[in-house]
């Protein structure tokens, strides 16, 4: 299975933190490039929504694990 097969097959995962993000202007700037860069690369329409949640939902939680280890250390 090719990447992409995976990544559309693949449910996003929704969190607690969901409605926290949804008034974000940087979320909101990031869905956006997302929605330009899979159009440019042959993303089917039907697909974007999930690739974009998908791509947002690895920045969300990697800004998490980032938190996580700054205030481990501190």
């Amino acid at each position: 299975m090719s990447l992409d097969a995976a990544v559309f097959n693949e449910r996003p995962i929704a969190d607690e933190f969901s409605g926290a993000f949804a008034s974000d202007p940087a979320a909101s700037i990031l869905k956006h490039a997302v929605k330009i860069w899979a159009r440019d690369h042959g993303v089917a329409e039907n697909d974007l929504t999930r690739v974009t949640e998908m791509v947002v939902g690895f920045a969300k939680s990697a800004i998490r694990d980032c938190e996580r280890k700054i205030h481990v250390v501190a």
